[in-house]
C-alpha cells in the first residue's frame, strides 16, 4: 500500500440522493459537510464514515437536494409476507378471533418506512458510493506522486556520487592550486614549505563537505524508506525535505569547483520538485 494524494474526486448516486466528495490538501483532515435540512441530524455520521478512510486533507461532501418533494413510502414486502404468515400462524395455534388485516401490518415501522427513512439509506449508499471513488482517485495519484518522487530521489543519488568522487579529485588539488596562486602572487620570493601546507589544510578543512554527504545519503534513504511505508508520510516527508536542501544549500555554499556547482544547481532543482510534490501526498 502506498501513501495517498490528498487530491481526489468522488460522487455517488441512490434514488434520488446524489453526492459529490472533493478532496484538497490541508495540513490536517479538515471536513465539510454541506446537507438538505432534514438530513441535518445525520452530519455526525457522515463525519465518522469520513475519519474511518481518511487521515488527511480537506474533504468536501455536497449531497444534492431530490427534486421531488413529494412524499414517498418504502415498504418492506418480504417482511410484511413473514409478519403476515406469521401472525395467521399465532391466531390458529392460540385460536384468536379477528382478522389479520392490513391496518395491523402497517403499524410495524420496520414494514413501512417514511420518506426521511427511505432516504437516509440512500444517503448512506450514495455517500459510500462517492468516498469509495474518492479513495480511488486518491490512491491511483498518491501512487504517480510517489514514482515520481522515487525517480528524482535517485537521481540525486546519482548526483551526490558525482560530488563525492569530484570532491575527492579537489581535495587533492587544493595544495597543488594553493602552491600556484602563491606563486604567481609573490614571484621569486621563497614559500615556505610548512606554512603552505598549513594554509592549504584551513583551506581543504573549510571546504571538506564530508559530514553534508553523509547526512544527504541518510535523509535520501529514508525518504526511500518512507514512500514504501504507505503510511500517513507527508509531514515527515515534508521534514526530510527541508534537511535535504539545507545539506545541498551548504554544499553549494563551501565548494568553488565548477563541475561541482553545476549538480549542486541540478540537486537544487529536483529537491524543489519533490518539495512541491509531497505537498499533495498525505
Amino acid at each position: 500500500m502506498m501513501p495517498e494524494s490528498m487530491t481526489g474526486y468522488g460522487r455517488g448516486a441512490s434514488g434520488n440522493i446524489k453526492v459529490e466528495a472533493r478532496s484538497s490538501n490541508h495540513k490536517y483532515l479538515d471536513i465539510q459537510i454541506k446537507l438538505p435540512s432534514f438530513l441535518n441530524s445525520y452530519e455526525n455520521d457522515l463525519r465518522k464514515a469520513i475519519k474511518s478512510k481518511f487521515n488527511r486533507g480537506h474533504i468536501e461532501i455536497s449531497v444534492m437536494k431530490p427534486e421531488a418533494d413529494t412524499v414517498r413510502i418504502k415498504i418492506n414486502k418480504p417482511l410484511a409476507r413473514e409478519y403476515y404468515n406469521a401472525l395467521l400462524s399465532l391466531k390458529d395455534e392460540l385460536q384468536i378471533t379477528g382478522d389479520v388485516d392490513i391496518n395491523l401490518l402497517a403499524s410495524y415501522r420496520d414494514i413501512v418506512c417514511l420518506e426521511e427513512e427511505a432516504r437516509v439509506e440512500e444517503l448512506n449508499e450514495a455517500v459510500e458510493m462517492a468516498l469509495q471513488e474518492l479513495k480511488k482517485m486518491r490512491s491511483d495519484e498518491g501512487r504517480n506522486l510517489v514514482y515520481d518522487i522515487a525517480a528524482r530521489v535517485r537521481l540525486l543519488s546519482e548526483y551526490l556520487t558525482d560530488i563525492e568522487e569530484k570532491r575527492n579529485i579537489t581535495v587533492s588539488d587544493t595544495k597543488q592550486r594553493l602552491y600556484e596562486r602563491l606563486k604567481e602572487f609573490l614571484g621569486d620570493i621563497t614559500i615556505d614549505e610548512s606554512r603552505l601546507v598549513q594554509e592549504a589544510a584551513i583551506l581543504i578543512e573549510r571546504a571538506d563537505i564530508t559530514e553534508e554527504i553523509v547526512r544527504l545519503k541518510s535523509h535520501l534513504r529514508h525518504v526511500g524508506e518512507a514512500l514504501k511505508s504507505g503510511d500517513t508520510v507527508g509531514k515527515k516527508l515534508d521534514f526530510l525535505v527541508q534537511e535535504l536542501r539545507r545539506e545541498i544549500n551548504t554544499i553549494g555554499s563551501k565548494t568553488h569547483d565548477v563541475e561541482i556547482a553545476s549538480a549542486i544547481i541540478e540537486m537544487k532543482h529536483e529537491a524543489e520538485k519533490i518539495k512541491e510534490q509531497i505537498q499533495n501526498l498525505q
